[in-house]
C-alpha cells in the first residue's frame, strides 16, 4: 500500500518535473517508500516566502529535521528486524518450511541493507547541510529546488543533470 502510494506520488512528481524517471527510482524500495510516507505524515512542505533567499537557515533546518526523522525511523526499523530475526530463529523439520523461512530472511536482510545504504546517504546529506552545500547540484552548481528536495531530500543533482546522467547510463547499458 505504501509502495503504491509512493509510486503514485512519484508519477505526480515526474509530471511536475520534480525528479526524473528511472528504473532505480525505487532503489531503496520499501525502505524509501516508508521514509517518504513518514515525511509526508510528520512534516508539512516548506513554503518559501516571497523574496526569501534559497537555502537559508530556516530551509536548512527544515530539511535537517526531515533527514534526522528519516534516519531515526530507519534505524528503529533495522533494530526491530534484528530482534525479530533473533526471536524467530525456528528450525523447521520440513525442508519447504525451512526454505521459505530462509527466503523470507534473505529478503528482509536485503531490505535492511538498502536501509543501511539510505542511512549512509542521509548522513552524507546532513554533512552537505553542515557545509552549506545542500540544495545545489553537485554537477553544475544550480539550485536543485525546494519541490525536488521535498520529494527526495537526499537528491544531489538538479533535474537536468539527473536526466542527462540517466540518458548516459541507458546508452552505456545498450
Amino acid at each position: 500500500m505504501i509502495l503504491l502510494a509512493h509510486f503514485l506520488s512519484n508519477e505526480v512528481c515526474l509530471r511536475q518535473g520534480v525528479f526524473s524517471a528511472k528504473k532505480t527510482d525505487f532503489f531503496f524500495g520499501a525502505a524509501y517508500a516508508m521514509a517518504v510516507e513518514l515525511t509526508r505524515k510528520s512534516f508539512t512542505p516548506y513554503v518559501a516566502k516571497k523574496g526569501e533567499e534559497y537555502m537559508n537557515g530556516h530551509q536548512r533546518k527544515h530539511f535537517r529535521k526531515i533527514l534526522e526523522a528519516l534516519k531515526s525511523e530507519l534505524s528503529q526499523e533495522i533494530d526491530r528486524t534484528v530482534h525479530t530475526m533473533q526471536d524467530e530463529a525456528t528450525v523447521f523439520a520440513d525442508p519447504n518450511d525451512r526454505a521459505s523461512q530462509e527466503s523470507d530472511m534473505a529478503l528482509e536482510l536485503r531490505n535492511r541493507d538498502r536501509e543501511r545504504k539510505l542511512i549512509k546517504k542521509i548522513d552524507e546529506t546532513i554533512a552537505r547541510i553542515d557545509a552549506d552545500e545542500y540544495g545545489y547540484c553537485e554537477s553544475c552548481g544550480v539550485e536543485i529546488g525546494l519541490k525536488r528536495l521535498e520529494a527526495r531530500p537526499t537528491a544531489t543533482l538538479c533535474i537536468d543533470c539527473k536526466t542527462l546522467d540517466e540518458l548516459r547510463e541507458r546508452q552505456v547499458a545498450k
